[in-house]
């Protein structure tokens, strides 16, 4: 459901954006009990399902319990909301992790303070009739969108299988552009995410090649600050969303219905988009935030090696230690104060 496009940080040097399409719910400014106006801080998402966690601490109240004034602002078009936080009309922003690169190596304060999810089954391969492993793409024609988290997620999976890029016929189109063309045989398979996934799995006789169930960690979305927000403001948001998650946790069928709402979808199709996510414990995801491993499940590794893989099809013309986007001393200091507790595995609703 999210259009991660790498090229955003050429985007940031070509064009400031100057007219912002805003659509969101309860966008109203609060005055603090003591009459003075606190900073309205702005939060961009856009359509993917774990950045909706971030609607129901505004529907249930929780920004506000943690002190925190907050317009939550929907973007049709998620390159438009890394746009918006890269040019500063943003202050956070849900944002998949790869994501924040071009912004950070361009000089953009941008720090990643939160998890929201791993994808967990929200992105994968689908194949023709005929196609029945990873194997069976050598020499076949893959659709996906150059320089997409899904054009490193092929060339990892196909890695996998003793493949390169090289041993098949790339097709670069955009994700919305190669659903369809995959459902109408103009390709072989196509790297997808949802909801295109979805729909092109429902037609006979294709078949689910991998899926990102298959990569732990390699898909991260976090939530992402400017740098230069108050210290006590960050850990108030990581409050807020840890508050969002035990809510959820709770109360499951209310949390859909806050986020279905606020995304102007039925709750069935939300309940379903959800399963593709892992969500973390505030346990799990300082360790995850922290860890120096080197696997994907490890932030620092996952973003330096997609960092690596962008600079080696030339999309970021350098590859600095990108490791300092990541600051999980908010979420330490939370978890320091409030313990670990439990969150929905959406698998199982």
């Amino acid at each position: 459901m999210r259009t991660n496009v790498f090229k955003i940080g050429s985007l940031i040097f070509a064009s400031i954006l100057t007219v912002i399409t805003l659509m969101g719910c309860n966008k109203s400014k609060k005055e603090s009990a003591a009459g003075d106006k606190k900073k309205t801080y702005t939060v961009a998402t856009s359509a993917y399902p774990a950045f909706y966690l971030l609607y129901i601490a505004q529907e249930e109240g929780f920004y506000k319990k943690e002190g925190l004034d907050v317009n939550v602002v929907y973007f049709p078009v998620y390159s438009d909301s890394v746009m918006a936080f890269s040019t500063g009309q943003a202050d956070a922003i849900g944002i998949a992790m790869p994501d924040t690169i071009a912004p950070y190596i361009s000089g953009v304060p941008i720090e990643a303070i939160a998890m929201l999810d791993n994808s967990n089954g929200a992105d994968g391969i689908v194949g023709r009739e005929g196609i029945s492993s990873l194997a069976d793409l050598k020499g076949k024609s893959i659709a996906t969108e150059y320089g997409t988290i899904e054009h490193f997620f092929l060339a990892k999976r196909l890695e996998s299988a003793g493949l390169t890029m090289d041993d098949i016929k790339f097709v670069n189109l955009s994700i919305a552009d190669s659903g369809p063309a995959f459902l109408a045989n103009t390709v072989d398979a196509a790297s997808l995410w949802e909801p295109t996934l979805s729909e092109s799995l429902a037609r006979p006789g294709c078949t689910l090649l991998t899926s990102s169930e298959d990569t732990p960690g390699l898909i991260a979305d976090v939530f992402a600050v400017n740098k230069n927000m108050p210290e006590a403001d960050k850990i108030a948001f990581v409050k807020a969303l840890y508050d969002s998650l035990d809510f959820y946790y709770k109360n499951p069928k209310k949390a859909i219905s806050d986020m279905a709402r606020c995304a102007e979808i039925p709750e069935e199709e939300m309940w379903v988009s959800m399963s593709g996510s892992k969500l973390f414990s505030p346990k799990e995801a300082y360790e995850t935030m922290s860890s120096k491993a080197q696997e994907y499940t490890a932030l620092a590794y996952d973003v330096q090696e997609v960092a690596n893989f962008l600079y080696s099809i030339k999309m970021i013309e350098s590859c600095p230690d990108v490791s300092g986007i990541i600051n999980p001393e908010p979420a330490k200091k939370v978890l320091d104060e409030i313990g670990d507790f439990p969150v929905p595995d959406t698998k199982k609703y």
